[in-house]
């Protein structure tokens, strides 16, 4: 367990260390990241709800609506990117 927690906090250190040099890049990632983590907090609030709602498999939808969170993030970024003088 402890082993478990150990690699689990290191992975998310360098995702935080690769998600703050995103940021700069992508301007829109920060609400982005946002919106997944409303969309988490709703989640843990309501997941019996969602679980009656949405069926067995509502992990794999709400997975992929961050996943389409995320990348309508970077290609909103993309497409509104400053212009290079």
């Amino acid at each position: 367990m402890f082993t478990s927690n150990v690699f689990a906090v290191l992975g998310l250190r360098s995702l935080y260390f690769a998600l703050a040099g995103a940021i700069e890049t992508f301007r829109y990632l920060k609400v982005s990241l946002a919106l997944v983590l409303g969309l988490v907090g709703v989640k843990m609030l309501t997941h019996t709800w969602l679980k009656s709602l949405l069926g067995p498999n509502f992990n794999l939808y709400l997975l992929l609506v961050v996943l389409g969170i995320l990348a309508a993030g970077v290609l909103a970024s993309w497409l509104h990117r400053p212009k290079a003088a």
